[in-house]
């Protein structure tokens, strides 16, 4: 028997035949994992990086396999093919004339081949060609398919090389977005590629050692084809169908869910808790910014807040597990949806703002003016979820940027017609007694969700009172926003405060409601603290300009904002059931039945939806090792289902010969499965010959017995008691286990998932001439 091509360890190439299936089965298994890895780029330029990379890492194998370089010779041929190419294809922007790579450029390139993994899963998708991030692409596609074709060729065990892009698959989805993409159809077509080549490397090993019988096994390889076919088609339906009964959850947990992210908002104190600092005289009339280009009505948000432990509101985080203290480096330029119109707004910042970049609206780019502006640029994160903006390391008073952002609806919405939406926001840790009990009766009577929030809101118009308390003909307020300092602000008479009490109250109020809330630091066009001053620029804000209000999660229109500070107007003295009348629009709820019904039991909106993350009690990090490892142990079962299919198989052929109904064909049968044994083994078993020509074949002396008591069940007069058979299956076994005891592991391993003697019946002659002497 000749030796297969696969145990030549690279001494010369193979055969063109398995050379180019090779070749086509790498290249297609790894755009597959191209596929894998399009939803983080989204970018022509990532086609142009998997187009050359791929089969270049094919052609580098090939060179080595067929000029017998060492393993070591190969790694330094990628890594050299990897300084040519990596700058022009993967770092664009420091390549001459987008060919010939920059100093700086490949600084970039090495310094990305360690850290680009990193940059991936901290930074918002997609990335296009923004910096180096399409570094780690490139390398995962440039190696992987060098050292696919690499074992292919060169390895004892060719057959593994499809282990490389079997685990490279699920490590590429591991640097995903967390929303599903192509959640069957890539992972059913790399499995699809992933069995035909195993059966194709069948076929090839039966070519080589069967000289001669090219035409006697094609139908061995279609049936080969045809079985792969079929296993992908079974577990591709049978999936199919677990998902249309258990439909699996839009989002999935990946590298980018867990890490840690380039900024802790909770690392930071609460804006909110220094509003009042804004209001001292020494700094009232300072400008804070100036906004040109801002749509009339639109509002510039400094920082949005959901998270509250009775002390302050502050920025969820992954602590009070919140998608909104989830920040991420934002690339050259965000999507944009279909048919939404883009505003540029140019910001210049008067003071410097901690860690938090005004914006405003939906961002959609950021562009950074002045000296070092890249360097600034790369500092810039983004919550999507809250779109609100930071400035790692804080953004320094006379930064200029402009902001091309989609603008929000101004128009107002009428509160009675809305109900609450089920955005996820973190559970309110205590709520005050004293709240409960100024809420009650201003909605008892009241039917609607959105008509009580309406309610609330026109309370706190009508009876609170505007004062920073820092002016000396302000009436005292004091700052802060804790539980002890709302139940002052609910408790007192008059209610004074000013936007940081009366948002954190109102915030509190519609939670109580139903309705997911969050506080909003920032300013507003078109709404100034004037009191009287002379006018300054009108794009700049002044630090009295800065205001809070509240967003509500709604089910008709998303997040609605919700002004809740009461218009300036005297302050009454303390104590007085005298209140200043002011001139309001009629309100939109009536007021309450003098014979109210009881107040419904109102509970608090259940928004907490990461609870059941908790449930688990596992790290998120072991939680994502455990996924990985199962998506990976799922595959390898599948793509084992043949060869468990095929010991199935010749385990109940096994049986149902030791269990023949009558002694004749029993031994008969013993005398079949030796020779089985031995075609599986790779033995040539002559397959016209006689019995004792192919007892010789197989060179055993008692499987020559054996073939002279099978002639003599078929032709002898009597018939065979069952202690013969009986007899001669002992013999069979002893035979099987001498076939065993001379082998390697891997010869028997190769042996047992053979299917050589699945394909036809060695005595299938002798058995019907049997048939036909007892007929």
């Amino acid at each position: 028997m000749s030796p297969s091509p696969s145990r030549s360890t690279a001494s010369v190439l193979p055969r063109p035949a398995i050379l180019a299936s090779v070749l086509l089965f790498t290249m297609a298994a790894w755009a597959a994992i191209a596929f894998a890895w399009w939803p983080v780029y989204r970018d022509l330029g990532f086609v142009v990086v998997a187009a050359v990379a791929i089969p270049l890492g094919c052609a580098l194998a090939v060179v080595a396999t067929a000029l017998r370089w060492p393993a070591w010779g190969l790694m330094l041929a990628v890594t050299a093919a990897l300084v040519v190419v990596g700058v022009p294809l993967a770092v664009p922007s420091r390549a001459l004339y987008g060919v010939l790579p920059e100093p700086e450029g490949l600084l970039e390139l090495i310094s990305a081949v360690a850290l680009g993994w990193t940059r991936l899963v901290t930074i918002d998708l997609p990335v296009g060609t923004y910096q180096s991030l399409l570094v780690p692409a490139l390398v995962s596609l440039l190696v992987g398919s060098a050292a696919t074709v690499a074992v292919a060729l060169r390895a004892r065990r060719p057959a593994t090389a499809v282990a490389i892009p079997a685990i490279g698959y699920p490590l590429v989805l591991a640097f995903g977005p967390e929303s599903v993409v192509w959640p069957i159809s890539t992972t059913l077509a790399l499995l699809l590629v992933l069995l035909l080549w195993l059966a194709v490397w069948r076929r090839h090993r039966r070519t080589d050692a069967l000289i001669g019988s090219v035409d006697r096994g094609r139908g061995g390889a279609v049936r080969q084809f045809a079985s792969a076919v079929m296993v992908v088609l079974v577990a591709g339906g049978a999936g199919a169908g677990l998902i249309a009964l258990i439909p699996p959850p839009d989002e999935r947990t990946v590298i980018r869910t867990v890490v840690d992210q380039p900024f802790d908002p909770f690392a930071t104190p609460s804006p909110l808790a220094a509003y009042r600092a804004s209001f001292q005289p020494e700094r009232a009339d300072g400008i804070a910014l100036t906004a040109e280009g801002l749509p009339d009505g639109e509002r510039v948000r400094v920082a949005v807040l959901d998270s509250y432990d009775g002390v302050v509101f502050a920025v969820g985080s992954d602590s009070v597990d919140s998608a909104s203290g989830r920040f991420v480096r934002v690339p050259a330029r965000r999507d944009v949806p279909e048919g939404a119109s883009v505003a540029a707004v140019e910001l210049s910042l008067g003071r410097a703002f901690g860690p938090w970049l005004p914006s405003t609206g939906q961002l959609v780019d950021v562009t950074i003016r002045g000296e070092d502006a890249p360097a600034v640029r790369d500092r810039v994160v983004y919550n999507a979820v809250t779109d609100s903006a930071v400035l790692v390391g804080g953004a320094p008073a006379g930064l200029r940027y402009r902001l091309d952002v989609i603008p929000a609806p101004v128009e107002e919405v009428d509160l009675s017609t809305v109900s609450p939406g089920a955005a996820a926001v973190p559970a309110i840790v205590s709520v005050p007694d004293e709240l409960r009990d100024w809420l009650s009766p201003t909605i008892q009577a009241i039917e609607g969700e959105g008509a009580r929030l309406a309610a609330v809101v026109e309370r706190l118009q009508t009876d609170g009172f505007l004062s920073h308390g820092t002016d000396d003909d302000e009436a005292p307020s004091r700052p802060g926003h804790s539980i002890d300092r709302l139940d002052e602000l609910v408790t007192a008479t008059p209610m004074v405060g000013d936007a940081e009490q009366y948002a954190a109250l109102a915030a509190l109020a519609a939670r109580e409601i139903g309705f997911p809330s969050r506080v909003v630091l920032g300013f507003i066009e078109g709404v100034r603290d004037d009191r009287g001053e002379p006018p300054v620029d009108p794009a700049a804000f002044r630090e009295r300009d800065l205001t809070a209000w509240i967003e509500v999660s709604t089910v008709e229109r998303g997040w609605v904002a919700v002004d809740v500070v009461p218009p300036r107007r005297e302050v009454p003295p303390p104590d007085s059931d005298e209140t200043t009348p002011i001139t309001r629009p009629q309100p939109a709820v009536q007021p309450p039945l003098e014979d109210a019904p009881p107040p419904d039991e109102q509970a608090p909106p259940d928004v907490d939806l990461d609870e059941r993350d908790d449930a688990t009690g596992l790290d998120p990090l072991l939680l994502l090792a455990l996924q990985i490892g199962g998506a990976v142990l799922g595959l390898i079962l599948l793509g084992l289902t043949p060869v468990l299919a095929i010991l199935a198989m010749k385990a109940r052929r096994r049986r149902r010969r030791r269990h023949a109904r009558d002694p004749a064909t029993r031994i008969l049968a013993g005398w079949m499965q030796v020779v089985d044994d031995a075609t599986d083994r790779g033995i040539a078993v002559p397959p016209t010959g006689t019995r004792r020509e192919r007892a010789a074949a197989i060179g055993a002396p008692s499987v020559l017995v054996l073939a002279r008591v099978a002639d003599r069940a078929v032709y002898a007069p009597d018939e065979p008691n069952p202690d013969e058979a009986a007899r001669v299956w002992s013999a069979v076994d002893a035979v099987r286990r001498t076939f065993r005891d001379s082998a390697t592991r891997r010869e028997r391993l190769r042996a047992a998932v053979s299917t050589r003697s699945l394909r036809r019946y060695s005595d299938r002659g002798g058995r019907q001439r049997r048939r036909k002497e007892r007929g």
